[in-house]
């Protein structure tokens, strides 16, 4: 096998290309992490029948940030503007800008912030605490914390204490998001060997261009064996991931489970692919679906926000 060419992750919603072998290729996909604290999640379920039907998931942000102007006055804003940030990458759990005595409340405290400058070294701590809690009950607390250093000898191209918090900060919010939400990520795709007649897939993957991938493939008249069949189960779920359509990822699955019978059962890499897209698969699936009770809030928020007292009187 010929030297495996590194590559790039792409923090966008992209992919790239990288050579492996003869026609063999990976790219990256969008995806999705499932959230660590599934079992608190019931928890911030909330069942309005004046508001919808289903239950939602929302929550509300307190503005006072403990002990955040004792350390940097700028951290309480980057701490909520962070959550915001996170909490609508999927619109798994809403944000309610009214809150109330019956919603679920987010606490922040900030349990420790040092920053040093030693002129060519720059170093920052950072301790944060993030609750959840309906009425008086805390159902979730956690704490985490990170440290962040940077040296330079020209001092032009360190960051500013700001710009330092500020990363600091999202670290600790992902973390927190990542344990009662699903977050977008990026997963790893490595296709099959492409027989004679489809060479033009490979090419069409690297510009992104699935569709004209898919066609391709649909339109081969050849032996359709297991890598066939795994290579448009990953071109389906490779378009179906930027999309988030539900109806392409059911052709994925559809071909996955070809590929499975032809062979792929005793395929590592058919195997693992098909793991993580079965996993994607239902995690999509739920959040959509939640998406859609949530915005019976946001709807009923935003009709609440824009009127005025007398509409009521």
């Amino acid at each position: 096998m010929n030297k495996l060419f590194s590559y790039l992750v792409v923090l966008s919603v992209g992919v790239f290309f990288t050579a492996c072998g003869g026609s063999s290729a990976k790219i990256v996909i969008p995806s999705y992490t499932a959230p660590k604290e599934a079992a608190k999640i019931a928890k911030i379920e909330t069942k309005d029948e004046f508001i919808s039907d289903t239950a939602y998931l929302a929550l509300w942000i307190n503005p006072e940030v403990q002990n955040a102007q004792e350390t940097n006055p700028q951290i309480a804003n980057m701490l909520i503007e962070s959550v915001k940030a996170k909490l609508t990458e999927t619109n798994f759990i809403a944000l309610d800008p009214l809150g109330g005595d019956d919603g679920v409340a987010l606490n922040m405290s900030v349990s420790n912030y040092e920053y040093k400058d030693n002129g060519e070294k720059l170093s920052l701590s950072l301790e944060v605490t993030f609750t959840l809690e309906r009425g008086a009950e805390e159902f979730l607390v956690k704490k985490y914390a990170t440290r962040s250093n940077r040296q330079s000898k020209d001092k032009t191209k360190l960051p500013t204490q700001n710009e330092l918090a500020s990363q600091a900060v999202d670290k600790l919010v992902r973390y927190f998001i990542s344990d009662i939400s699903p977050l977008k990520t990026n997963q790893l795709r490595e296709f099959k060997e492409t027989p004679k007649g489809l060479e033009v897939v490979i090419p069409y993957a690297k510009s992104k261009n699935y569709k004209g991938a898919i066609k391709a493939m649909n339109r081969y008249k050849g032996e359709k064996d297991m890598n066939y069949y795994y290579n448009l189960a990953v071109l389906y779920e490779a378009e179906a991931s930027v999309t988030e359509n539900l109806k392409l990822l059911k052709r994925s699955e559809y071909n996955y489970e070809q590929a499975m019978a032809l062979g792929g059962h005793k395929d590592p890499v058919v195997i693992s692919a098909k793991t993580r897209f079965d996993k994607f698969y239902e995690l999509l699936g739920k959040t959509k679906l939640q998406r859609d009770s949530n915005q019976a809030l946001v709807n009923d928020r935003n009709s609440m926000l824009g009127s005025s007292d007398d509409e009521y009187e």
